[in-house]
């Protein structure tokens, strides 16, 4: 199954992804930040739109250390770029 995912990024590379090499510290670093944000999403003295913010950074660092583990990151510079993570 994942060869199949992984062939359809493929397909996305120059477009709105590029290849790299899985870097396990980066990809730790994220998944630590993305559990900090879940955390702050969960405390209910601050606003909604502050547990919104954290939640969405955490979805975001998931997406980006689940596509970096297979040898993928996306272009910033490329509009959409949010989208083509998640």
């Amino acid at each position: 199954m994942l060869s199949g995912v992984v062939m359809s990024l493929d397909k996305l590379v120059g477009i709105s992804l590029e290849k790299i090499t899985p870097d396990a510290a980066m990809i730790r670093r994220l998944l630590s930040a993305a559990k900090r944000n879940i955390a702050d999403a969960n405390v209910t003295e601050i606003s909604a739109e502050n547990r919104f913010d954290a939640a969405y950074k955490a979805i975001m660092q998931l997406a980006n250390s689940a596509l970096q583990a297979t040898g993928f990151r996306t272009l910033t510079s490329k509009p959409g770029h949010h989208m083509t993570m998640i």
